[in-house]
């Protein structure tokens, strides 16, 4: 077999830089292609705010993305068909382990625990993993559906769109603590979609970095960087900053001192201090947690965590508290999203998504987890993926998503899962070879 890096195997397995022209499959006419392309269409609008149709439930909010997660599946759903191995499948083993094992420490919580006829804590995490999986299906079907190259430089311009839907969003939308009738109008959690967006971000910057893409599709992603990340940081939502900032170093780590990747990094500063100087929220928020302004104003239901120093950024203080409490349900877990109430887990969480998951699913969900990202760290630098130029890109956003996973509890289910598996897609769509062949 020709070598990896051969320009003639990498044409005919897709291996693209995203330079070629586009062209339509063989064997479909324009119209019909056209026709299982419309997820593409449909992928931004999930990432409107809620406008009016966040409702409160006794299991939750349903947001905006809630209402056409399913509209999405149905038209991703053809050109997702199976066309021999793909990388994703490997990813998808892993997560349906996840997925058994949270089930069974879900479905057992009334066993376990004294509510008697009471089944709201269990019915609240079952269906906080059926939210888990529908988000997680629909990142899978994403990666299925990028065959080619093609199909993957249109993906990346779709990309693009949800960076700047999102930024808007985010900029002109209600402030950080949106609750009540502003929930209904903007994002249930800024935190988790500033992480997300901090994730595009990154993966848009890797991919310019990297010299993917057109001439115009990087003039494109030059413009909706700056949005998206200014979007982010009004947002009051830290956990995005400090994921933009590892992913920065990541970066600058893997390109080293060259003028792309210092202009790329001095961009960001610049977008960061023009944010500081036109948002007084923003400029609030920055110096509350670095402890130059105590003047800045914290929820009722904040203030312990505001006692503990963790609103400061003091988050060590809350894993080591928390951590303690595996051994009180080390083997299932007190089960998947079931804290508080006959637990000694806090309420409001542990501010780590990693710890959480541990304590919420036992050491074999929380080994299974990581497993997760470690099976995604490594299939963006498995053959195929430096030849389209998706390493870097990849990694520096999974670098982000670790991050912002270490400040708060994101990836349970909606947007914030949902880019997680999206930057993850063009990875995963590749043809799964063995090693040798």
């Amino acid at each position: 077999m020709t070598g990896l890096t051969d320009p003639g195997m990498i044409a005919r397995r897709g291996f693209d830089a995203g330079h070629a022209r586009f062209h339509f499959p063989r064997n479909c006419a324009p119209a019909k292609f056209r026709r299982r392309l419309a997820w593409l269409f449909l992928l931004p609008v999930l990432f409107l705010p809620n406008l009016g149709l966040g409702r409160e439930t006794p299991f939750g909010t349903l947001e905006f993305s809630d209402y056409f997660i399913g509209f999405y599946l149905l038209l991703l759903w053809p050109a997702a068909r199976r066309t021999g191995r793909r990388r994703v499948e490997r990813l998808e083993y892993l997560t349906g382990a996840f997925v058994t094992w949270a089930f069974l420490g879900a479905a057992t919580v009334n066993l376990r625990y004294d509510y008697g006829a009471d089944t709201h804590a269990m019915y609240f995490g079952l269906l906080k993993l059926a939210k888990l999986v529908l988000y997680g299906w629909a990142g899978f079907l994403t990666a299925r559906a990028l065959k080619d190259g093609g199909v993957r430089r249109l993906f990346h311009w779709s990309l693009l769109a949800v960076v700047v839907v999102l930024g808007v969003s985010l900029l002109v939308g209600p402030g950080k603590e949106a609750v009540g009738e502003l929930a209904a109008q903007g994002f249930k959690a800024n935190n988790s979609i500033s992480v997300a967006s901090a994730i595009l971000v990154s993966y848009v910057g890797g991919l310019l970095l990297s010299g993917y893409g057109s001439t115009q599709w990087r003039w494109a992603a030059a413009g909706a960087m700056p949005i998206g990340l200014a979007g982010s940081l009004v947002s009051g939502g830290r956990g995005g900053w400090l994921a933009v900032v590892g992913a920065a170093a990541y970066l600058l780590w893997r390109r080293g001192p060259r003028i792309s990747s210092i202009g790329l990094c001095l961009g960001f500063l610049l977008v960061g201090y023009l944010t500081y100087e036109l948002s007084p929220e923003f400029g609030s928020r920055l110096r509350f947690t670095v402890g130059l302004d105590d003047t800045l104003s914290i929820a009722p239901s904040q203030a312990a965590d505001r006692f503990a120093g963790i609103d400061r950024g003091n988050r060590p203080v809350g894993w080591l508290g928390e951590g303690q409490k595996l051994l009180d349900a080390p083997i299932l877990g007190t089960g998947f999203y079931h804290r508080g109430g006959l637990t000694t887990l806090d309420l409001y969480g542990s501010h780590n998504y990693f710890l959480q998951i541990l304590l919420e699913t036992g050491v074999v969900g929380g080994v299974l987890m990581l497993l997760v990202f470690w099976r995604m760290w490594q299939d963006a630098g498995s053959w195929g993926a430096p030849q389209a130029l998706l390493t870097i890109p990849l990694r520096a956003a999974f670098v982000a998503a670790f991050v912002g996973g270490m400040g708060g509890e994101y990836f349970y289910g909606g947007i914030g899962l949902l880019v997680l598996f999206l930057v993850y897609a063009p990875a995963g769509g590749l043809p799964l070879m063995r090693a040798g062949r």
